[in-house]
């Protein structure tokens, strides 16, 4: 049987979130070789490479099929997860013809953008086992968080991600990720 000890060198999946302006984009920029795709441009004031922002769940896809062929860094930054996710609901909502992630009924609308953006993780799981490092950003929001054995409720910052607890596309994002950092 083959044992192997110590550090595996590989590409990681890293999620950075926080407050709007804290410097997540800043400190993804540190990140090796970042290329970013501004899916909100806000790197505009950055010395960082960056492709076109992409105006489409398509596009956004493209993009990353063209980096992960063409190997163009050695860390993608998608800035921010949660504007990409507005894309997403767009895509899912065009592709049935509804209006609305609510038009759907019963949570179906949800369940539809948890599969999209499940093939898009995997699309970025492509991407890190050709080596090349993920980085996410996303905003941060504060919700009420009530354990089940304890009295009483707290706020805590989780990701902007799933408007409504019913999308479970925060919880696939943090899955995915080898961090998940809050700054």
């Amino acid at each position: 049987m083959d044992i192997t000890r110590g550090k595996v060198a590989k590409a990681q999946k890293v999620v950075l979130y926080g407050m709007e302006g804290i410097g997540k984009s800043s400190l993804a920029a540190q990140f090796p070789n970042p290329l970013f795709i501004d899916t909100e441009g806000s790197t505009g004031n950055m010395n960082v490479s960056r492709t076109p922002k992409p105006t489409s769940w398509t596009m956004l896809n493209q993009q990353i099929d063209e980096i992960k062929r063409d190997k163009l860094c050695k860390t993608l930054v998608i800035d921010t997860i949660d504007w990409a996710e507005r894309m997403a609901i767009e895509k899912v909502c065009d592709d049935a013809q509804k209006k609305s992630i609510e038009d759907f009924g019963y949570g179906t609308g949800y369940i539809k953008l948890e599969e999209e953006l499940g093939r898009f993780l995997n699309k970025l799981q492509d991407v890190v086992d050709d080596g090349i490092n993920v980085v996410l950003t996303a905003h941060a929001q504060i919700r009420k968080f009530e354990q089940p054995d304890e009295m009483g409720a707290y706020d805590r910052y989780e990701l902007k991600l799933g408007k409504k607890t019913s999308a479970r596309t925060s919880a696939l994002v943090k899955e995915w990720a080898d961090m998940v950092l809050f700054i």
